[in-house]
């Protein structure tokens, strides 16, 4: 295939451009990102539960954002930077850690019980730390691709 005379030279790829790597992390990027908006429908939905239930998840929710936001930033900064990041040393604990986080998040409000606040509560609560596990678990497997992408296009080492 010859490149257009418009098109832009590819870098040191030439036209052996890996695109199907590209193109499968915007396809898990797109579902990162659906996930994000569910998870936003949820705190804006107008059954939230009560300060003091909300209390019982909030650090280890936050504690999990911090460590998906920081996941985020580290695989941006992979793919711009054309460093690999080995997932298996550094990103993949990080997610490991969140997810243990949220998975005694997601005890909580079904420990508390009903006398602590309506089912609908306890559901919303549940619902959204569960919407946080999805996101830990598409931030996996886009770290998965970005890490192929490292092999494919031979990314240097960090």
């Amino acid at each position: 295939v010859v490149a257009a005379r418009w098109e832009p030279w590819h870098g040191k790829f030439g036209l052996s451009y890996p695109w199907d790597k590209y193109k499968r992390i915007g396809e898990v990027v797109n579902e990162l990102a659906a996930a994000i908006l569910s998870l936003k429908c949820c705190l804006k939905s107008p059954r939230q539960a009560e300060q003091t239930n909300r209390e019982s998840i909030k650090e280890p929710c936050q504690a999990a954002a911090a460590s998906l936001a920081w996941t985020i930033g580290e695989l941006g900064d992979s793919i711009c930077g054309m460093r690999r990041c080995n997932p298996e040393t550094s990103i993949l604990p990080e997610l490991k850690s969140a997810r243990l986080e949220l998975s005694r998040a997601a005890k909580t409000p079904f420990q508390r019980g009903s006398d602590k606040g309506s089912d609908a509560e306890t559901l919303g609560m549940a619902s959204f730390v569960f919407g946080l596990m999805e996101i830990v678990e598409v931030l996996e497997q886009l770290a998965k691709e970005v890490d192929e992408l490292g092999q494919t296009a031979g990314f240097h080492e960090t």
